[in-house]
């Protein structure tokens, strides 16, 4: 379960990504208060997204020969 919804996350924050630096990049200057509102929505989710991304990561243990 924890495996399946990492790469859920994954590509959901990779979808946000791309739409965030659309936007930034081509239509910024013509955002409306709207449109800034809807900017803020797609960031706050990529960050909610990010940190499920981090938290369901696979952790690397140490092995008792590092040690």
């Amino acid at each position: 379960m924890k495996k399946i919804l990492f790469y859920i996350s994954l590509v959901i924050s990779i979808i946000l990504l791309i739409n965030i630096i659309n936007i930034i990049v081509s239509d910024f200057n013509r955002l409306t208060e709207y449109g800034y509102g809807y900017l803020v929505g797609k960031v706050i989710l990529f960050l909610i997204f990010g940190t499920i991304l981090l938290l369901t990561r696979k952790h690397k243990t140490e092995s008792k020969k590092d040690l």
